[in-house]
């Protein structure tokens, strides 16, 4: 009974510990895309402004720093927007997990700069609440690495029902092809917050060559 109550202790620990770095993570990841994005780029609009206050005299600069401001501005408001986005609710009510997917999706496209294509095939199966949560959130990370680490044009999403089990696809066009197989290894090793996710709810990530880049399988019993 003694060994039982140890090895229970050390299991919720370990669950702990994990848990809290995890959480680090997130909080990391969201603190640094407020530093190095949005507070940048709110610097500038201060340099513009002292630029403005100078240039009072000159209508001509004072109207091509109006529209700068305004095209940057526009950049500003796209940052924001993606950090809202990672904060908000996985699933609105009434939604079902492939709309709330499809939808993740065209949120997280880029104008000009990338795009996020949706496909999907088979039969909707109900999904307990933890498992939506999680593939969400999966996914959702999945298309972030893509575009950040990457520098991917084209992301392709994809959901497959099978009668057992979902298998959802995350792949992108942005990795370097020499660099595949040193990234693919890496992932392999790494515990990050995409595994702890799917081992969580029973399911399995694996990744692989895709046709142009790198592509991320999420295998899940239903």
């Amino acid at each position: 009974m003694a060994l039982i109550f140890i090895s229970r202790q050390k299991f919720e620990k370990e669950v702990s510990q994990r848990s809290a770095e995890a959480c680090d993570q997130i909080i990391t990841e969201m603190g640094a895309e407020v530093h190095d994005d949005l507070i940048q780029k709110l610097s500038v609009f201060r340099l513009y402004i002292d630029r403005l206050e100078r240039a009072t005299h000159s209508q001509d600069e004072i109207e091509n720093l109006v529209i700068t401001m305004r095209s940057d501005f526009e950049g500003v408001i796209k940052s924001v927007r993606g950090i809202s986005r990672k904060l908000m609710p996985v699933k609105m009510e009434g939604d079902s997990f492939r709309s709330s997917i499809e939808m993740l999706c065209q949120n997280m496209e880029r104008p000009g700069s990338g795009r996020v294509h949706f496909e999907c095939d088979g039969v909707e199966h109900a999904l307990p609440s933890v498992s939506q949560t999680y593939l969400y959130r999966i996914v959702q990370e999945l298309i972030h690495n893509a575009f950040r680490h990457s520098a991917a044009w084209h992301i392709w999403v994809r959901i497959t029902w099978n009668d057992d089990r979902i298998i959802l696809e995350v792949e992108d066009d942005g990795t370097s092809v020499h660099r595949i197989s040193e990234c693919i290894d890496k992932l392999r090793k790494k515990h990050n917050t995409l595994k702890m996710r799917s081992n969580a709810i029973g399911a399995s990530i694996t990744y692989d060559h895709g046709q142009k880049g790198l592509v991320a399988r999420v295998d899940c019993p239903l």
